[in-house]
């Protein structure tokens, strides 16, 4: 993109109503939109279109107009991007306090919970350049846990800030919410390949512990209209299925649909493009991850993408986004699912068995965070 005669001058805060609109004439991705309350009534044709979409890019848009649960997701992910603003705002040294990684209260793990300050990430291999974006994992299975006192929290105690603490109901809805989309559309893909919808959903149940999280992003505003800097590398979610929130561009996948490329210098090895994806008002954007591969031997596909700095006049506002992993429950162990149509492994040697906790920090740890006491 050319150099702007004269830089935006730069935004701050949270300002849906103030955005200008996806700046015409860049590379986009053209993604199909699935109606939510189709797949809730079990509409035959809306299933048949999402089975096509996860078996070849993996990526569309989902039109949550119509639902309870759509509602909820709409309204909150506004009121969590408030919270991650407020959050956000905190000095860095009590942000870093709240560091994922490390050791939370009386030695529970905090695993890839809690702030990930910018740079933790290497953008680029080869170069050494590293994101520039910062993000908070809010746990699920505190935010929902049955208990009153955030200190009998099972993942980091009452180690949250308060500016998530005082927030906490406003999390839980939103996350059973998510939770509840993510997994409807997971059993309507297994049971088009012979596999009883339960055992994709013994594997996510909500009260289970697992990875499962919010992600409040933010990605820094621009100064100028150039946009060397990575705020999410390339890469493959590690979970199930992710349910993304937004309002401002930055979201790019690779043009080519890969189930096999692997990154060099940054890029994916097959022949491409990045694409934009553009955000679309009332929709949650949907990705399967490599665990929905994994349970399907290959069936589905995990697409690649990345974040970069919002373009245009819409990169001088920092970039929020509000993102619900569905991950596998801790204990559960990484292999296929079995059904008709999904495919045996032949000859090939015995894989080593993995809990999912043990797979996805893995996982994180290819894709180059740093975490305390990490190398």
């Amino acid at each position: 993109m050319p150099h702007a005669e004269s830089p935006p001058s730069t935004a701050s805060g949270f300002n849906p109503s103030e955005y200008p609109p996806f700046p015409s004439g860049l590379p986009t991705v053209d993604l199909e939109t699935i109606s939510l309350s189709k797949l809730l009534a079990r509409d035959a044709a809306e299933q048949s279109r999402v089975f096509d979409i996860c078996k070849g890019r993996g990526f569309f848009y989902l039109d949550l107009a119509g639902s309870t649960a759509g509602e909820t997701m709409v309204r909150g992910a506004d009121a969590i991007a408030r919270a991650g603003e407020r959050t956000f705002a905190l000095p860095l040294d009590e942000k870093m306090g709240y560091l994922m990684g490390a050791t939370g209260p009386a030695g529970k793990p905090r695993q890839l919970f809690g702030y990930k300050q910018v740079g933790a990430t290497l953008a680029d291999k080869a170069t050494g350049v590293r994101d520039t974006a910062e993000f908070f994992n809010v746990a699920k299975d505190d935010m929902t846990a049955p208990c009153a006192d955030p200190a009998d929290m099972p993942r980091r105690g009452d180690s949250w800030p308060a500016t998530i603490l005082e927030q906490r109901e406003l999390f839980a809805g939103y996350m059973r919410a998510a939770h509840g989309v993510g997994m409807l559309i997971l059993g309507l893909l297994v049971e088009k390949l012979g596999v009883e919808p339960k055992e994709i959903w013994n594997r996510h149940r909500l009260e289970g512990l697992a990875g499962d999280h919010v992600r409040i992003t933010r990605g820094p505003p621009r100064d100028q209209e150039e946009m060397p800097e990575i705020q999410t590398p390339s890469h493959t979610d590690f979970g199930t299925i992710t349910l993304l929130m937004n309002w401002l561009g930055g979201l790019q996948v690779w043009s080519e649909s890969s189930r096999s490329a692997t990154l060099t210098d940054g890029q994916p090895d097959v022949p491409g493009e990045w694409l934009w994806v553009v955000p679309k008002p009332g929709c949650a954007i949907i990705n399967l991850g490599d665990a929905a591969v994994k349970f399907t031997n290959g069936v589905f596909c995990s697409g690649r993408h990345r974040v970069i700095p919002a373009p245009g006049p819409q990169g001088k506002f920092p970039r929020y986004s509000v993102v619900y992993f569905v991950r596998p429950e801790d204990g559960v162990i990484m292999e296929s699912l079995k059904g008709e149509g999904i495919p045996e492994k032949e000859g090939e040697a015995e894989e080593e068995k993995l809990t999912a906790s043990e797979w996805i920090y893995r996982q994180a740890m290819n894709l180059g965070t740093q975490f305390p006491g990490s190398k």
